[in-house]
């Protein structure tokens, strides 16, 4: 009947599906993969999707729902307060990622938040049987909610992990190793005694950057004693972090998050200390501040908006194939060098991990 979408399978809707695969150069079946969530390559996913906006394409979802068995909606855990979500740079990154992710498949979201506590969110979700999958932030080592949602039966992501999570999928980056390159980097310009504002305790990321900071000190012979300062991520913590570290006499700090290098930064220019030529400082994330600071921030860049897009992609994978092996991607960082450890700046051209 006219004005009646029909979907894929359907013959009159066979031209349609030739269409997009005429304009986008593949097989009708590669056609099929992409609608239906498979494993197909970036590139290919991206030309399918841009020939099905010029052909005008669309799927009946309804339909493919009722074939599939799946209700098309995607449960997002982020247990934070609401204004941390939109306020905090990381999280409003992440979110914009997973949106993306998610609307490529024209699938619908349930966002969870921290307006429950993790037990009552864990029970909630488990009781509604609602979700084609789950993408969980996971920061902490002791998460009663990220050990349920694990351990149940739904298709679940992990944004971030812990290493006792061996049967997880999830995407991350490698923070070890990226903390340990800043701290390389601050050794290398004849930095000694280097202090590190750390996060929260039992985050796993900020577990990981304190080892790799203490890593990287312990191969060059520095001593770390008494040049450790536990912060919690914002700004008011770098401040104090630096007022610690810098008793202890440091001629250089590196903090697990720009908010808190940026606190750093207010607590050397309010005491008169010249940056970086008396103290140096480096931090972790690359926030829209750090480039925009006096001096620009020396910063470990991660893309957290391909952090959410990416988790988003992997959960398709899993969907498409129940019986895959646990899929575990770690995304690369780059080392960006300003002037707050070097005086001018450039970029390393070999950062990349």
């Amino acid at each position: 009947m006219p004005g009646v979408d029909k979907e894929e399978g359907d013959p009159g809707m066979a031209g349609k599906l030739e269409d997009v695969a005429a304009v986008s150069g593949v097989s009708r079946s590669t056609v099929s993969r992409v609608l239906n969530g498979g494993s197909v390559s970036e590139d290919t996913r991206q030309r399918v999707l841009a020939a099905m906006a010029q052909t005008g394409y669309r799927p009946n979802l309804a339909a493919r729902t009722l074939a599939s068995g799946r209700s098309g909606v995607v449960g997002v855990v982020i247990h934070v307060p609401p204004e941390v979500l939109f306020q905090d740079i990381f999280f409003s990154g992440l979110f914009h990622g997973i949106s993306e992710g998610l609307a490529e498949r024209e699938a619908g979201m349930m966002l969870w938040l921290a307006n429950l506590s993790k037990e009552q969110t864990l029970e909630r979700i488990l009781g509604m049987r609602l979700f084609d999958g789950l993408l969980v932030t996971a920061d902490t080592l002791d998460d009663p909610l990220v050990d349920g949602l694990v351990a149940s039966d739904l298709p679940t992501v992990l944004i971030g992990h812990r290493h006792k999570d061996r049967s997880a999928s999830y995407v991350d980056i490698h923070n070890e190793r990226a903390a340990e390159q800043v701290v390389d980097h601050l050794i290398s310009l004849g930095r000694t005694r280097i202090g590190h504002i750390a996060g929260r305790p039992g985050g796993t990321s900020a577990e990981e950057r304190l080892t790799g900071y203490l890593r990287a000190m312990h191969r060059a012979g520095l001593s770390t004693d008494g040049l450790v300062h536990r912060g919690d991520y914002l700004t008011q913590s770098g401040v104090e972090g630096a007022g610690v570290l810098l008793e202890a006499g440091v001629d250089a700090i590196f903090a697990a998050s720009d908010t808190m290098a940026l606190g750093s930064l207010q607590e050397l220019r309010r005491r008169g200390i010249r940056v970086p030529q008396d103290v140096a400082v480096a931090g972790f994330d690359d926030v829209v501040e750090a480039s925009e600071s006096d001096p620009p921030l020396t910063t470990m860049r991660q893309d957290t908006r391909l952090l959410g897009l990416e988790a988003a992609h992997t959960l398709f994978r899993l969907l498409n194939d129940p019986e895959a092996l646990p899929q575990r991607v770690i995304l690369p960082t780059e080392l960006l060098i300003r002037q707050s450890t070097v005086g001018s700046m450039t970029r390393s051209p070999a950062a990349k991990r």
